[in-house]
């Protein structure tokens, strides 16, 4: 199942497997002057080149190394074999050699799996800039879902495109591979570049980026302090996901516990370790309310106190 929706110059291809007729879960890729980001998976390759068969497609950008951005790799290329394809240097062994992945079942029903592609170009052979004949594309690193996760910006515009270093909604599930300090860290990277519109991995388009990048963190930075209190007073992780959630998600049937509330919860405590040896310190700040909310300028999320000692759960 393939949908298109065209936002002024952007096409937002938004791909899915279906099951009597309706998305089991929701992937994009972007086309935009001649740029492609991302492949999509596999199984939908075929029809992912089908819609870009009258467009010119003059370069491909891979955010990162999962099955449902590079999947369609090897079908794009051959339909345009002289588009340079480019992705961050971390995600070449794995775009090399997709075994590396490990997919769980649920993957390989819902993506299909890669092919080994290796005619792929560093980001860094080209300084992290994609340029097309309208526009300039910033290359920012944006770890926590993948190691190897990248957006791109476009400061004119201010327009990101951020593939899953940001997903819509309230976190109640998580992988045990995600990195929680990543993932806040990259998702202030992005408030701090006050984006007007925010191009999200599953083909859903932000035009109020900003407050909801705020409230994403926000809701995140809580939890670890909400999981930081209840490990104090020696709760264990199964009576956590019972009194911070509403018990475990219906995804964590059918990932088969790959996304769970309790590797959430593990998450949380990994990130909260971090901080806890500055925690200890005697002229670390105390919490407070104000901790929590954002600063007088909230378009600058370095300013906030929760980004570094301000994390820190008393």
């Amino acid at each position: 199942m393939i949908h298109v929706e065209q936002y002024g110059p952007v096409l937002a291809i938004r791909m899915a497997r279906n099951f009597l007729w309706r998305p089991l879960w929701w992937t994009a890729a972007y086309w935009v002057d001649g740029i492609l980001i991302d492949t999509g998976p596999a199984c939908i390759a075929n029809q992912l080149g089908r819609v870009l068969q009258r467009l010119p497609v003059e370069q491909i950008v891979v955010t990162h190394s999962h099955e449902n951005q590079i999947g369609g790799l090897a079908q794009i290329h051959k339909r345009f074999p002289q588009a340079p394809i480019y992705a961050s240097a971390r995600a070449l062994p794995t775009i090399e050699d997709p075994t590396r992945l490990r997919p769980q079942l649920y993957r390989r029903l819902l993506w299909g799996v890669p092919a080994p592609f290796t005619n792929v170009l560093t980001l860094d052979a080209i300084d992290n800039v994609i340029r097309s004949s309208k526009y300039t594309f910033r290359v920012i690193e944006t770890p926590g879902h993948t190691p190897d996760h990248i957006s791109l910006y476009e400061p004119t515009q201010r327009w990101v495109f951020c593939s899953d270093a940001f997903v819509y909604g309230r976190d109640d599930t998580w992988t045990p591979e995600a990195d929680l300090f990543g993932v806040i860290s990259s998702l202030r990277t992005l408030a701090s570049l006050h984006p007007e519109r925010l191009f999200a991995g599953d083909g859903r388009v932000s035009r109020t980026p900003l407050p909801e990048l705020h409230e994403k963190i926000g809701d995140l930075v809580r939890l670890t302090r909400e999981v930081a209190r209840l490990e104090a007073a020696r709760v264990r992780v199964p009576d956590m996901v019972a009194r911070l959630f509403p018990g475990e998600s219906v995804l964590q049937f059918w990932t088969m516990g790959h996304y769970s509330a309790t590797h959430l919860i593990e998450a949380c405590r990994s990130y909260n370790a971090i901080f806890a040896p500055l925690d200890q310190g005697e002229h670390s700040m105390p919490l407070s309310s104000a901790n929590l909310s954002e600063p007088a300028d909230s378009s600058d999320s370095s300013a906030n106190l929760s980004a570094d000692q301000g994390d820190l759960i008393r």
